[in-house]
C-alpha cells in the first residue's frame, strides 16, 4: 500500500492519544520549533491558511496510500491549506521528475513519500536550498535535512509477521515470503525482521519471491512456487495488495480451503487494508500486521500545521505495528474498517 476516523482534533499531542487508543505506540524523537518560514515575520507566518502544500505520493494504486494521502489532504484542507497531490505511481524516476516540477511552482511546503529514498536526496536538497520545508512519510533518505518525518517500525512488523505465521503453521513447514520493491527500505526492513525471527524456528523453511509489491507478480510467482513445492503451508506478504494475487493463485490450484478446514494455507499480510479485513472475515486470510495509514496521515498534517503556526512538534515519529485477526476484526479503531473506505 491513506479518509480518516475523522475525529480530527489532531493538533499537538491529540495524535499520540489517538494512536495509543488503537493499540499503536508512537516513538517520539526530538522536538522541532520552526523559525518563521521563508523569513516572514511571526505575525504573517502564524497560520497555515492559504499555504500551498504539494504531496509527492508513493503511488495511489495501493489502498494504504489512498488512505494516507486522503487523511493528510482532508486535515490540511480543513485547516485552510491548498493541497496538490502528485501521484508517484510507485515509479522512483517519475518521483524525481515530480519533485522537480513541484519545486518549480515554489510551494510553501512539500511532502515526499519516497519509492527509492536514494533518488529523492537531490530533490530534497533542492527544496532545502529554496527554503521550502520538507515533510517525509514512511522512509527517510540518508543525510537529508527535513522539517518532519513520520515513519514506521518495519523491522518489528516483520518480526510480528513471522511470529504470527509460525504459530499458525505449528512451527514447521515451508512458507513463501512475498517481497516488496528491491530498492525499498520498507521491504528490506520487513524482510530483515521476518528473517531474523524465522531463524529462531529451525523447522520452518522460507522461500523468497521478488514480487515487487504487485498482485500480478504475486499471482504468477505463487503459482510457480506451489508447482515447484506443493507442500508450502504458509504465506507472509510485505503488503496486503499482493495477497490479492496470491489467493487467486491458490483458488486456481484448488488450495483455497478457508481457515479452520483441512488444507488451509495460512496467510499473514501487512497494512490492515479494507480488503484484507474482509478476507480475514471470510477465512481466506488469517491476519494482517496493521500499519495505520490514518494515524500516519493525521500526524503528518498536524506537524505541518504546527510548523506554520510556529508551535513545537516532534520532528521524528515512529509508528508501531499491531495485529488484526479474527479476534479484533470488527474493531472500529482499525483504519481498514472506516466507513469512508468501504
Amino acid at each position: 500500500m491513506s479518509i480518516t476516523n475523522r475525529k480530527s482534533k489532531l493538533l499537538g499531542r491529540a495524535i499520540a492519544g489517538l494512536a495509543l487508543g488503537t493499540g499503536l505506540v508512537l516513538a517520539l524523537g526530538a522536538c522541532a520549533t520552526p523559525a518563521s518560514p521563508g523569513g516572514e515575520s511571526s505575525s504573517s507566518a502564524s497560520s497555515i491558511e492559504g499555504k500551498r502544500i504539494t504531496y509527492v505520493t508513493f503511488g495511489q494504486q495501493y489502498e494504504f496510500i489512498v488512505g494516507l494521502v486522503s487523511s493528510v489532504q482532508k486535515d490540511l484542507e480543513a485547516a485552510g491549506a491548498v493541497v496538490t497531490i502528485l501521484d508517484g505511481k510507485s515509479d522512483p524516476n517519475l518521483q524525481t521528475t515530480l519533485i522537480q516540477d513541484a519545486l518549480a511552482q515554489q510551494p510553501d511546503a512539500i511532502i515526499v513519500d519516497p519509492v527509492d529514498p536514494s533518488l529523492m536526496i537531490a530533490g530534497i536538497e533542492k527544496a532545502n536550498a529554496q527554503g521550502v520545508p520538507v515533510f517525509i512519510t514512511e522512509t527517510l533518505p540518508d543525510g537529508v535535512d527535513y522539517a518532519g518525518f513520520v515513519g514506521y517500525d518495519n523491522v518489528s512488523a516483520g518480526v510480528l509477521g513471522a511470529q504470527t505465521l509460525a504459530e499458525l503453521i505449528g512451527d514447521t513447514g515451508t512458507v513463501l515470503q512475498l517481497q516488496g520493491g528491491v530498492g525499498s527500505t520498507q521491504a528490506q526492513q520487513r524482510k530483515e525482521g521476518f528473517d531474523t525471527e524465522m531463524a529462531k524456528h529451525p523447522d520452518i523453511v522460507v522461500k523468497d519471491l521478488k514480487t515487487e509489491w504487485t498482485a500480478e507478480n504475486a499471482n504468477s510467482m505463487t503459482l510457480d512456487a506451489f508447482t515447484t513445492d506443493p507442500d508450502v503451508v504458509g504465506i507472509w506478504s510485505h503488503n496486503d495488495e499482493m495477497i490479492r494475487g496470491a489467493v487467486t493463485a491458490l483458488a486456481q490450484l484448488g488450495l483455497d480451503a478457508p481457515a479452520g478446514e483441512a488444507g488451509h494455507i495460512s496467510i499473514v499480510g501487512h497494512d490492515g487494508t479494507p480488503l484484507a479485513l474482509n478476507r480475514i472475515r471470510d477465512g481466506v486470510q488469517d491476519a494482517s500486521v496493521v500499519y495505520d495509514a490514518i494515524v500516519m496521515g493525521q500526524t503528518t498534517a498536524a506537524n505541518i500545521i504546527a510548523y506554520f503556526s510556529e508551535k513545537s512538534f516532534d520532528k521524528d515519529t515512529i509508528l508501531k505495528p499491531f495485529l488484526a485477526n479474527k479476534d479484533n476484526i470488527d474493531d472500529s479503531k482499525l483504519w481498514g474498517n472506516l466507513p469512508e473506505l468501504q
